[in-house]
């Protein structure tokens, strides 16, 4: 197989980061790639690493500052790729990950996107850590999503390919016309969400049309999310403190709103009580520990209708059974 794969990184102010994904990407041992780099109207000094680094070799695109989801957007809307990879600029590839990502696609028809084994990169010193970011998704039965093996160790235990619910959006491959097929209003990921659980939202839609996403253990990169992120609520909370506002604040909006999207009336019937309770352990977390972030309730309500209407059309495609859809939820 060498069918061209178009790589979309999506910057804004990644100067740190920018120089070792790129050169990773250029060290691939599969070849026939474009990289695109989609900037996010960025004040730091990324364009000018870009264009004296790297100026032959990458599709540089000014943007103005349409959030992680509205930079996806236009990455696919420029690549010419058969298979999309939307990443992060603080991803450092290992040099078979995109060889043996697309290798995955061969093996069935249906699957729709993939992603390796993010483990841990610290760019303060240089160092790739034996430390799990992400495997995967998994979305559970009280609608939280959670990257599956994180701040673990990787000694192991996840060496077999597997399917999940989703692919972590720092390093995710997508097949184009799978992409093509689950556009809502023309978008393929929600502009709506601008940043921050679109890539659940993105992959609960991929699921509903019929689509599998995949973790591939033998392709390695390398992401510099901290280790303080995600596992356990002492991390969580020194994890958030670190974030803004208004990031903090789209996160709790997002979480509502991809559940108003694409929650379907058989597993919600089947899941409601633990639904209303992971809604409101998320409720309580904010109003605790993010209390000024509760103004985005607004937010929810004001794009209610709008999210409504995008469920409609899901829903209209939806192309597996209530049964199948309700164990997407034990992946």
């Amino acid at each position: 197989m060498n069918k061209l794969v178009s790589v979309a990184i999506v910057n804004w102010n990644g100067e740190k980061y920018l120089y070792k994904c790129i050169k990773s990407l250029l060290e691939q041992n599969y070849k026939n790639i474009e990289i695109i780099i989609i900037d996010n109207d960025s004040t730091d000094n990324s364009i000018n690493i870009i264009e004296e680094n790297f100026k032959d070799e990458v599709i540089l695109f000014k943007n103005k500052n349409t959030g992680y989801a509205g930079g996806a957007n236009k990455g696919i809307e420029l690549a010419k790729g058969d298979y999309i990879i939307i990443a992060n600029p603080d991803i450092v590839f290992g040099d078979n990950y995109i060889k043996n990502c697309i290798n995955k696609f061969s093996e069935d028809d249906t699957i729709g996107a993939v992603t390796g084994k993010l483990l841990k990169y610290d760019f303060d010193t240089d160092e790739k850590l034996n430390v799990i970011d992400s495997v995967g998704i998994a979305f559970n039965h009280y609608r939280q999503g959670i990257d599956i093996g994180q701040n673990e160790p990787d000694e192991g235990k996840y060496e077999e390919d597997k399917r999940v619910f989703g692919v972590c959006g720092a390093a995710a491959v997508f097949k184009r016309d799978v992409l093509e097929k689950i556009k809502v209003n023309g978008e393929y990921f929600d502009n709506d969400f601008f940043a921050y659980k679109e890539d659940i939202d993105i992959c609960w839609r991929l699921n509903l049309y019929g689509f599998k996403c995949y973790y591939v253990h033998d392709a390695i990169a390398y992401h510099g999310r901290g280790m303080n992120s995600s596992k356990g609520v002492i991390n969580t909370i020194k994890n958030r403190r670190s974030q803004s506002e208004f990031l903090k604040g789209i996160s709790f909006r997002n979480h509502y709103l991809m559940i108003m999207k694409n929650e379907t009336s058989y597993a919600f019937k089947k899941d409601k009580s633990k639904i209303y309770i992971g809604a409101m352990k998320y409720l309580v977390f904010f109003m605790v520990f993010d209390w000024k972030c509760l103004k985005y309730v607004k937010e929810v309500k004001s794009k209610k209708a709008l999210m409504e209407t995008k469920r409609k059309q899901i829903l209209k495609n939806i192309n597996i059974s209530d049964e199948e859809i309700y164990k997407l939820f034990d992946l």
